[in-house]
């Protein structure tokens, strides 16, 4: 497949000391039937083989590119890093232990281009750590808009394309360590635009030991100071949205307890 008409994707990769499963996250990317991107891996000063198995990558594939980060700062840092170096019409955005189906670009992108969408995001599921077994499909609202996802546990961050003209300077310049990407949709989506579901399961989260979004109370009280600090939200809207999210974080786990076999 050649150059698309609907212009090239940056996949931006977080990456540090991901040696375990960088190399497989990389290639579900290389594996892309949609062929026009760029893999921007964003290394945060690695001190274990990931960067060796970058170069070894980027010299099968000059798709592949290496940016260096070290004075690293966290995920959202390293994708605020690799927005900036991005020359596609699209971002996307894939950790370096997550994998993506091969036909995830190409449905998301004919979706997007079909409904003229700027923002997208796709079902996905749960896998193990060693990717032995899935969970189902994890719940998912058909839309999303600025007020929606202020009360929704919303858009799996590995399954997003947006435009790039979308993420502005005072979106990525605007990280947290904690609940950064929540942070991020939602500045693109107060500027009125709509996150829409591409309804395919199309990628898979590895839910590894002491990843940060399994650790939910810290996870709540970032949203918490999002709404206070960072958007200003007055109280009683606040507490609204606030207890709605926390609520719906709840019923999706439940809700994937219960569909488990």
């Amino acid at each position: 497949m050649g150059p698309s008409m609907s212009g090239p994707v940056s996949v931006v990769m977080p990456c540090f000391n991901s040696e375990r499963h960088l190399v497989e996250a990389v290639r579900s990317a290389r594996a892309q039937t949609y062929q026009d991107l760029e893999i921007l891996v964003v290394d945060g000063g690695s001190r274990d083989g990931s960067r060796a198995l970058v170069a070894a990558e980027a010299a099968a594939d000059p798709r592949v590119r290496l940016i260096d980060n070290s004075d690293d700062q966290g995920p959202a840092h390293a994708r605020c890093t690799g927005v900036r170096a991005a020359r596609g019409r699209w971002v996307a955005f894939l950790d370096a232990d997550d994998v993506w189906l091969p036909h995830k670009l190409a449905t998301q992108i004919a979706f997007m281009e079909r409904e003229g969408a700027v923002f997208s995001y796709t079902h996905y599921r749960q896998m193990a750590d060693d990717g032995s077994r899935t969970s189902p499909i994890v719940p998912m609202l058909a839309w999303y808009d600025f007020r929606r996802l202020l009360g929704h546990r919303g858009i799996g961050t590995l399954t997003v394309v947006v435009r790039r003209d979308q993420l502005s300077e005072d979106v990525i310049s605007a990280w947290l360590r904690s609940s950064e990407d929540l942070f991020w949709w939602l500045l693109v989506l107060r500027k009125g635009v709509t996150a829409r579901l591409v309804p395919e399961d199309l990628a898979r989260y590895r839910d590894t030991v002491g990843s940060l979004s399994k650790n939910r109370r810290p996870t709540l009280k970032a949203v918490w100071t999002i709404y206070r600090d960072r958007l200003g939200i007055p109280l009683a809207f606040r507490a609204y949205y606030y207890l709605s999210y926390a609520i719906d974080s709840v019923l999706r786990r439940v809700r994937l307890r219960l569909a488990s076999p």
